[in-house]
């Protein structure tokens, strides 16, 4: 991206169709669902880990928007950089939550249960726009929870998986799933700051309420490199895609996309414990898939 002149050409526009932002906003979303094994694998508080993620992502994302021209391209309107520090706040506490939650509760109910999120964003837009959401993509994003439910094997042959008591890492992970879809609404209706530069102001400001709470790294072993890898890749890169992406989607086409994340949660878990998998989970990721792949299509279409 170095020596160009116009940051904002990174994703086409939508007179350039929404294949190419689809497809990037699917790759993030895969991404994103390496997150979990990569927070367990820091072995550090949800606190350390946000915090150092967001001072890795604003060191690797001042570099980059100094070099690309991102910074002097923005305009920062008053209405943008509100919008841009709301979702901030709501970035990162989602962020403490869901990290409380992975560690609070089992991967499977935390990851169900954050993914409510895709329904909280479609409700946020219905009350902003007053405008209901179109029936047949809501039966479809159903399609995409009922598959999750089989992915994660919180539904099986055996039963529903139990709680067991652990409904403070339940309440976590509701509660991160709601400010995600706060973050990701607000980015929807964000104007004239750049991706890259939203990104660096959410994380910048993340590292200041979140570093006088966090520990220090612990640069012997090898949690840094976890952390410095959520940094640098699952937010300077990815949140980076998010925002560049959300602006050119329908917020149901970003709903259904949302539920690639905790497929391939499930699939990292398979492929790094050498689980199988079973019938039920074959057969939920593609529900997830059938259910996006049609949302998508229908969301994309020119005269949605």
């Amino acid at each position: 991206m170095v020596g160009m002149t116009r940051p904002s050409s990174v994703i086409p526009s939508q007179a350039a169709g929404r294949t190419l932002p689809t497809i990037l906003l699917g790759a993030a979303m895969a991404g994103w669902g390496t997150i979990g094994y990569f927070t367990l694998q820091a072995s550090a508080s949800p606190i350390t880990i946000a915090a150092w993620r967001c001072v890795f992502a604003v060191a690797a994302l001042l570099v980059l928007a100094k070099a690309s021209g991102s910074l002097a391209a923005s305009r920062f309107t008053a209405r943008a950089v509100a919008l841009t520090l709301l979702g901030g706040f709501a970035l990162v506490a989602n962020w403490v939550l869901l990290f409380t939650a992975f560690k609070s509760t089992t991967l499977t109910i935390a990851t169900v249960t954050y993914h409510m999120e895709p329904f909280f964003l479609v409700a946020l837009s219905a009350i902003a726009t007053r405008r209901a959401p179109d029936v047949r993509s809501l039966c479809w994003l159903t399609a995409a929870m009922i598959g999750l439910l089989f992915t994660t094997e919180f539904v099986s042959a055996a039963g529903v998986t139990s709680v067991g008591g652990r409904w403070d890492g339940v309440a976590a992970a509701l509660a991160a799933g709601g400010l995600y879809a706060v973050a990701t609404f607000a980015a929807t209706r964000t104007e004239g700051i750049h991706p890259q530069v939203m990104t660096l102001m959410q994380c910048a400001l993340g590292a200041v309420i979140l570093l006088p709470f966090a520990d220090r790294l612990d640069w012997s072993g090898t949690s840094w490199m976890w952390i410095a890898t959520l940094g640098l890749f699952h937010t300077g890169v990815l949140y980076w895609v998010l925002y560049a992406t959300v602006r050119q989607l329908s917020v149901v086409a970003i709903a259904a996309l949302s539920f690639i994340n905790p497929a391939v949660a499930v699939l990292t878990d398979i492929w790094v414990y050498n689980h199988p998998l079973s019938t039920g989970q074959i057969a939920g990721i593609a529900i997830i898939g059938a259910a996006t792949v049609a949302v998508t299509r229908r969301a994309n279409r020119p005269t949605d």
